[in-house]
């Protein structure tokens, strides 16, 4: 559903005290406009108590730094001949970082996940994390095209991804209409 940011916000505002349930959520845009959702409308953004949103956290940046620089070293010299090794690693770091994050708060909102569909990384993590009090909100480049959502979008045709059916609810998914 397109909307503009304050609709997006207070959508989510209403959505964040239900602990029961699935509560991941995503909102699409070009890069621009997922940078200006977030530096002006999450950053004012309150939830129903008055509480500041979080900060988008960098998902990217995060994984690299949970793996000390030898290991990482060795993971990059190791990808072409053991890529399954070098997903396998990144998939339980996510879910280590997941845990770790929503250990300290009930919501995240995540940006940068580009490491995560370039390596093919399991993504059910988000979903079976995003429940029972916790939610999760991906800041996702990315568009409806009829009836699947086109990650990457404005890249080239072979690095564009589609995001599974199943992951988000549509209902909890908003692309932006504004800049």
């Amino acid at each position: 559903m397109r909307a503009s940011g304050p609709a997006i916000i207070s959508a989510i505002r209403e959505k964040l005290p239900v602990g029961v349930g699935r509560h991941l959520y995503a909102v699409l845009g070009t890069y621009a406009q997922l940078a200006h959702f977030e530096q002006v409308h999450l950053a004012q953004a309150r939830d129903v108590n008055g509480n500041p949103f979080p900060a988008p956290l960098n998902v990217n940046r995060r994984l690299l730094a949970r793996i000390r620089d030898e290991e990482l070293r060795q993971l990059v010299r190791d990808e072409s001949r053991r890529p399954l090794t070098v997903q396998r690693r990144l998939n339980q770091e996510l879910q280590d970082l997941l845990g770790d994050e929503l250990r300290r708060s009930g919501f995240l909102i995540l940006k940068q996940l580009e490491l995560l569909f370039a390596y093919e990384l399991d993504l059910t993590a988000f979903r079976i994390r995003a429940s029972n009090g916790n939610h999760i909100l991906l800041l996702l480049p990315g568009e409806q095209r009829s009836d699947h959502i086109t990650l990457f979008h404005q890249a080239d045709a072979r690095f564009q991804r589609t995001l599974p059916e199943d992951l988000i609810v549509h209902n909890h998914l908003w692309e932006l209409s504004d800049a």
